[in-house]
């Protein structure tokens, strides 16, 4: 919800979004974990529902 917020508010001021090699380079070790995580739950309870 922040970066929304950040991005209306710059995008209400006529600035251009852009994203670097050094927005990336935070945005991906930031991202990547929240991801597996979610796939990892989402493959364990699938799975768990069907070994009992």
């Amino acid at each position: 919800m922040g970066v929304g917020f950040v991005i209306a508010i710059m995008k209400a001021d006529g600035q251009k979004i852009g994203f670097g090699k050094t927005g990336l380079l935070v945005a991906v070790p930031i991202i990547a974990p929240i991801i597996i995580s979610l796939l990892y739950a989402a493959i364990k309870s699938q799975f768990w529902t069907y070994a009992r």
